[in-house]
């Protein structure tokens, strides 16, 4: 691209608006930022840019884009930062003649660097924008997917879905059970202190993006419903104490994981080394 490029964010003022802002200011784009907070209208700043990214609540993302999207030129770049794609990729197509793509970075604001962080692309209308917006992204290490909304929604549901779905009750397992989690970690081994720290890092972000991230994608329910029916399946085997169903089950699990089951015992072996080197098991 020629001349350096602005980029306006909707939502600017947000953790990942900011993390956003200094990411594209580094790599000598003119940032400005939009919100509820700014004296800079969003539809101002959508006129002014060329690229606008919308960074707001998953809730509010299909309406802000709506009010924003028709402000933005059609020679510019309209974007948006949720964990969701459809609804939000068929929002910006219908609103604007702008190129659009939709875009998750696969990471929280916590971050200190997008080199080795995952970011899905789904060039829905790219044009000319695409090898910009790719360039930016590798040249400071991301490692960038590219896919459609439906697919990225899909696996978002596993991903995302299942895994905070089992997180979450895992907390309130150990709650029902009057389980101390710091006296647990006294009996510990490295394998449940990996698993608690996983559990304290989602409990310990925002509840309404989790809430919206299990509740707003139409994927979710297929795929929960899906892993309930596994649990229910595995506790029947395990409450008629039937060793063989038991093994069949395991087995199963692992003949369709194939390879991958090695690469997750080296890493895994990498990371409890680095527990016990640290002394996290204390």
């Amino acid at each position: 691209m020629e001349g350096k490029i602005t980029v306006g964010i909707i939502g600017g003022t947000g953790q990942m608006g900011q993390w956003f802002k200094k990411f594209f200011e580094k790599n000598k784009c003119k940032v400005l930022i939009a919100s509820r907070k700014t004296k800079l209208k969003p539809e101002q700043c959508a006129a002014k840019c060329d690229v606008v990214i919308i960074s707001v609540p998953i809730s509010s993302t299909v309406k802000v884009i709506k009010e924003v999207a028709p402000y933005v030129r059609e020679g510019a770049l309209l974007m948006d930062l949720t964990s969701l794609k459809k609804e939000p990729v068929q929002a910006m197509l219908q609103n604007t003649q702008a190129a659009v793509i939709g875009t998750h970075p696969v990471f929280g604001p916590s971050v200190k660097t997008i080199r080795n962080q995952t970011v899905v692309l789904c060039p829905a209308r790219p044009k000319k924008w695409m090898p910009w917006l790719r360039n930016i992204l590798e040249k400071n290490g991301a490692l960038v997917r590219i896919t459609t909304p439906e697919k990225h929604d899909k696996m978002m549901s596993i991903i995302q879905g299942i895994t905070h779905f089992s997180t979450i009750c895992v907390a309130h397992t150990l709650k029902k059970l009057g389980i101390d989690v710091a006296e647990s970690l006294h009996y510990t081994s490295p394998i449940y202190k990996l698993r608690m720290d996983m559990v304290g890092r989602l409990l310990n972000q925002d509840p309404t993006l989790y809430a919206d991230i299990e509740m707003l994608n139409p994927e979710n329910k297929k795929a929960m419903e899906e892993y309930i029916r596994s649990t229910r399946e595995l506790i029947g085997i395990i409450k008629r104490k039937d060793k063989e169903e038991f093994i069949k089950f395991f087995k199963e699990g692992a003949d369709f994981l194939g390879s991958f089951k090695r690469e997750a015992t080296e890493y895994s072996d990498y990371l409890i080394e680095k527990l016990v080197k640290k002394g996290s098991l204390k």
